[in-house]
């Protein structure tokens, strides 16, 4: 099992410096997750609010794989129906020839109206938009691209990456049950299509604590407030934004909070190895927030040291 560190979204907030700092510490982070032997990192991309979200991925990831030589850079995720798909094809091919092999390109569809609003583009034919520009990326690139791979949780969204022979990327709060049907369902479409499944990598919102039950729920707490934070500003929840849907938004904060990978590191080497025997190749874990500023960094040592040696 691989692991990948993220997600770096360079969102300016009440917690977090303004952008140029933010940037120069991606660059800086990249660098020591390589020294620690980590395998790659993951960048976040939106558009159209305070915060300044990354809007340019693949300029950040140029930017990553240029001040490192071995490390990965993926996008958790490239929402593909905002983009030019020529300008994408033509940006993946540079950063393939540039860094053979190491840009993981994860693509979603995105869920917001305001951002498909800001492009001048219906958000109901995203579906449609996705599918014709990966025909094109498949065609521009002809096997000679990044990786890609396919984001969300929807039926359709899997089957449009297992028809392919692509690989998924799914969600933190995916339950074992839903996980196990999940992967089932994608080797059974991709063998109907006559193609080999892709990989199978997952975002997990992790921090290695030192085991005590005050550890454990102040890391907890954090990635709840989070998830409260962000889907607050994002997400629609019952119909409403979600400031606006309180108790919907509390329960999202306690799915993700009790989802989260939290513990010593040998109980969260001992979660990774059950998503390991599931059919989990990638694990990216979520330990970059606001709130864990700057103790991520220590986190992101832990992890290299204690965790991922106990993988196989």
């Amino acid at each position: 099992m691989e692991i990948g560190v993220g997600l770096w979204c360079m969102r300016a907030t009440r917690d977090a410096p303004a952008h140029p700092a933010l940037y120069r510490e991606l660059v800086e982070d990249a660098r020591l997750a390589e020294r620690l032997g980590l395998q790659s990192l993951w960048l976040s991309e939106h558009h159209a609010w305070y915060d300044g979200w990354c809007p340019s991925l693949l300029v950040a990831a140029a930017a990553v794989l240029g001040a490192t030589a071995r490390l990965n850079v993926g996008t958790g995720v490239f929402l593909l129906p905002l983009h030019d798909p020529s300008r994408v094809a033509a940006a993946g091919a540079t950063l393939e020839q540039l860094a053979p092999g190491r840009t993981e390109l994860g693509i979603g569809l995105g869920y917001r109206e305001a951002e498909y609003d800001a492009v001048g583009v219906s958000r109901r034919d995203r579906g449609r938009l996705a599918e014709a520009a990966l025909g094109k990326l498949e065609t521009a690139w002809d096997g000679d691209g990044p990786r890609v791979w396919i984001g969300g949780i929807a039926d359709r969204a899997l089957a449009r990456g297992a028809r392919r022979g692509l690989s998924l990327f799914l969600p933190s709060t995916m339950t074992m049950p839903r996980l196990r049907a999940v992967i089932a369902r994608a080797r059974e479409v991709s063998a109907a299509n006559g193609v080999a499944m892709g990989r199978v990598g997952m975002h997990k919102y992790a921090w290695v604590t030192d085991g005590s039950a005050a550890s454990d729920r102040d890391a907890r707490a954090t990635i709840g407030l989070d998830v409260g934070e962000y889907g607050g500003s994002w997400w629609t929840l019952g119909g409403r934004r979600g400031f606006d849907a309180p108790d919907k938004l509390r329960e999202q904060m306690q799915m993700a909070a009790s989802s989260a990978l939290v513990g010593t590191p040998g109980q969260v080497t001992e979660h990774l190895g059950e998503l390991q025997t599931l059919g989990v190749d990638l694990v990216v874990l979520q330990v970059v927030q606001p709130g864990t500023r700057p103790a991520y960094r220590d986190n992101l040592r832990r992890i290299a040291a204690e965790v991922v040696p106990g993988l196989t």
